[in-house]
C-alpha cells in the first residue's frame, strides 16, 4: 500500500476544489499597474492597464468619433512600450476584445501579444511593482 505525504494530499484537495469551482490557474503572470506607473506607449495615445507575456489590455485616450486610425477586432497593431527603467520594446498585438465604459466613453482593448514579452522582463516589472506598490499589487490580485 502506497502512502501519500500530507502535502501531496493537500495539493490534490486544492486542485479538486479549483476544478469544482471552474477555476484554472493562469499560464502567465498578469501584471496590473497603478495608473501613474504603467509603462508608456510611445507611438499611440494609450494607457496600459495590465500585461503578461502573451497579452495586454489598454485604454485608448483618443476621441473615438474623430479617430483617423480606428482599431478593429482581429486587427494587428504595433506598439512601442517604454518601461520604468527606460527599456523600450516593440510589440505586435492582435486585438481580441473591445469594451466601452458607460460613464467615460473610453474604449478598452485587450489583445494577444504576437511578439511576446520575455519572462525576464515580466520578472523585472513584478519586482518593481512589489517594491514600489506592494499594497496595490496585493489588492488587485484579489480582484483577478
Amino acid at each position: 500500500m502506497k502512502r501519500k505525504i500530507s502535502s501531496d494530499r493537500r495539493d490534490d484537495e486544492r486542485r479538486k476544489g479549483d476544478e469544482r469551482r471552474g477555476r484554472k490557474r493562469r499560464e502567465h503572470t498578469r501584471l496590473v499597474y497603478p495608473q501613474a506607473s504603467a509603462p508608456k506607449v510611445l507611438n499611440a495615445n494609450f494607457n496600459i492597464i495590465d500585461l503578461s507575456q502573451n497579452g495586454i489590455s489598454f485604454v485608448c485616450r483618443d476621441d473615438c468619433e474623430n479617430c483617423k486610425k480606428p482599431i478593429s477586432i482581429n486587427s494587428t497593431i504595433d506598439l512601442k512600450i517604454q518601461f520604468h527603467d527606460e527599456e523600450i520594446i516593440d510589440l505586435k498585438v492582435e486585438i481580441r476584445r473591445c469594451e466601452r465604459t458607460l460613464h467615460s466613453q473610453e474604449r478598452t482593448y485587450a489583445g494577444d501579444v504576437k511578439k511576446g514579452i520575455t519572462r525576464k522582463r515580466i520578472a523585472k516589472e513584478e519586482a518593481y511593482l512589489k517594491d514600489n506598490f506592494p499594497g496595490f499589487l496585493w489588492a488587485t490580485s484579489e480582484l483577478l
